[in-house]
């Protein structure tokens, strides 16, 4: 049996896919240990996965007011600062030397210059499918969404956009390309792309449904369907005995309302614009929210407020769900065969919609783009629209089936028997 180390970085849709194979891994007799940061040892402990943080250096600015910008700003600052990305190395140097096996996601930066360093074989295993963009599938970018949009209408080429894309995300990555050259690594290619692949195994963790493979992608790429982990320890039995009681009460399955991304960490004025939907279409609701944001909300007896608890009970009691658009909250509204209307603001999300939308699943509006009007009258399309709720109960039994952790470690497997 294998030792192999997971690094991991980022929210919990990037990393609980990766939790999914480890708890697969253990299971068929692997050794797997996990570094991430400090958010998820509960996720891991739930999983029975030994857990190592990656602490990343303190941000004087994380505790001051300002916009959903600025906080998205020192995220990236955070991502790709060149001290956090050493730190990072210099922790999983002493984790990796004793490994088989290296996996990582595709925020894992310190996991492929250590692969480097140490000459070990490398997984990429991605959640995101804008991580393995395609020419023949040209994704939706953050920051040129405006731009492809006015494109699209005048009828020009998305895939025009990948060379500015790989061109913009090169300037950023500096800091990678910085640490590279002191390691004394060069010619590894694009740091966000094909730096980040793997010439044995690339995964993508999410449903064919959504990404199709593509002929341009690296070789042995698979895309292994979504690897469903259940956080567990978020929320409990009363809390979910109240909410299903609220939910049986009505005539109608509530709307679950599911703010993500910077949304979660700003989302007084989104719940106040969610429960003025609610009132202005007549139909109960549900808003999901952190303790501490949870008492500004005004609410009446047609709407309820939860703290997080798994979408999988979440959604069984929708009759449709509003969130950000993070691939595995689309995974989980697919899962529960449930009309989705997405509301993208940032990195991934974009692109997520943009395949939510082609399989039929989800309607999407710009996070921000109105008030309470706008989102009553969005959401009325998607309740009226009927072929929706159809393909998204369709979409339901083939989503549900899938079993990316089991198809992620057949593969791992297999490439660990071929060495």
């Amino acid at each position: 049996m294998a030792e192999i180390l997971i690094v991991g970085k980022g929210g919990f849709g990037d990393v609980l896919p990766l939790l999914a194979v480890a708890r697969e891994l253990r299971r068929r007799g692997h050794g797997v240990r996990l570094a991430a940061e400090a958010h998820h040892a509960q996720a891991c402990e739930l999983a029975g996965v030994p857990f190592h943080a990656l602490q990343g250096l303190p941000d004087p600015d994380r505790e001051r007011p300002g916009s959903a910008w600025n906080a998205a700003r020192r995220a990236l600052r955070d991502t790709l600062s060149p001290a956090s990305l050493a730190a990072e190395v210099r922790a999983l140097l002493p984790l990796a030397r004793d490994a088989e096996l290296l996996m990582g996601n595709q925020l894992a930066y310190a996991g492929a210059l250590v692969r480097r360093v140490l000459g070990k074989p490398w997984v990429f295993c991605a959640a995101s499918p804008l991580a393995i963009p395609s020419r023949h599938d040209p994704p939706t970018w953050p920051y040129l969404q405006g731009l492809q949009r006015a494109a699209a209408r005048l009828g020009l080429p998305q895939r025009w956009f990948i060379a500015p894309a790989r061109a913009a995300t090169r300037v950023l990555m500096r800091p990678q390309a910085a640490a590279r050259r002191e390691l004394g690594l060069a010619g590894c290619g694009h740091p966000r792309f094909e730096a980040m692949y793997s010439r044995q195994l690339n995964l993508l963790a999410a449903s064919p449904l959504l990404a199709p493979p593509q002929p341009d992608w690296p070789m042995a790429t698979r895309v292994t369907g979504f690897a469903w982990f259940e956080p567990e320890f978020l929320g409990d039995d009363a809390q979910w005995q109240r909410l299903r009681e609220f939910a049986q009460a009505g005539s109608a399955a509530p709307l679950v309302f599911a703010p993500g991304g910077s949304l979660r960490t700003r989302p007084e004025e989104f719940l106040q614009q969610a429960a003025g939907a609610c009132r202005r279409l007549g139909r109960r609701g549900i808003l999901v929210a952190a303790p501490r944001f949870q008492q500004a909300l005004r609410l009446d007896g047609d709407l309820a407020v939860t703290g997080y608890m798994p979408y999988s009970r979440l959604f069984a009691l929708a009759g449709a769900v509003v969130h950000s658009a993070g691939i595995g909250t689309i995974g989980w509204g697919m899962r529960a065969g449930v009309p989705q209307l997405l509301l993208p603001a940032e990195w991934d999300q974009y692109d997520n919609a943009r395949r939510a939308e082609r399989a039929g699943v989800a309607r999407s509006l710009a996070a921000g783009a109105g008030d309470a009007r706008d989102l009553a009258r969005a959401l009325g399309e998607l309740l009226d629209d009927t072929a929706l709720a159809q393909r998204a109960r369709d979409a339901a039994q083939r989503t549900a089936a899938e079993d990316g952790a089991a198809v992620a470690c057949d593969a791992l497997q297999a490439l660990l028997a071929a060495r």
